[in-house]
């Protein structure tokens, strides 16, 4: 019985704090911050906080004002808030954002499935010339090394869409 109640008590520690909102804003001097409070967060940085976790592009909201009008700049089309097509993030409109990041998704996706097929004739080289299963495991290699290389562009180009403010309509 002991060890049931001690199981359920770590349980319990272990699912409270994933009730807990987070948010996080960067202030005048570039200082990240954080806090699990929103009336935390002083009232010039509260429209530009974020609360973590939400894929979306758009300012935390008090859990009660959740509801509300949509945050500034955004237009309402039916139910969904869109930014305009012609706002500039970092220099740069959001259509082509939008276009770079497929393309740069499309690229490691490529690569990750040439890495798939070269793993299957890895593990099941029949048929294949003898001088071909011998080049397969450098080919595995260097896909390998392409492919994390275009994660990283895309992963670097995601995190600069993030610093631009880059609405999530985006980045579909």
């Amino acid at each position: 019985m002991g060890r049931i109640i001690a199981c359920m008590a770590v349980l319990l520690c272990w699912t409270v704090p994933a009730l807990a909102d987070t948010y996080t804003w960067t202030d005048k001097s570039g200082v990240i911050n954080f806090s699990d409070n929103y009336s935390s967060i002083p009232k010039a940085y509260r429209k530009k906080a974020r609360r973590l976790g939400d894929m979306s592009a758009e300012p935390a909201q008090p859990v009660a004002a959740k509801n509300s009008a949509p945050s500034p700049g955004l237009s309402k089309t039916g139910d969904k808030a869109q930014a305009p097509a012609n706002d500039l993030y970092a220099g740069k409109q959001g259509k082509e954002w939008q276009k770079e990041l497929r393309e740069r998704a499309a690229n490691y996706k490529q690569l990750e499935n040439e890495l798939l097929e070269l793993e299957k004739l890895l593990k099941e080289p029949g048929g294949l010339a003898i001088e071909r299963v011998q080049r397969l495991p450098a080919e595995f290699r260097d896909t390998q090394s392409r492919y994390n290389a275009a994660i990283k562009a895309y992963n670097d180009l995601n995190d600069a869409a993030n610093k631009a403010e880059l609405p999530a309509e985006f980045r579909k």
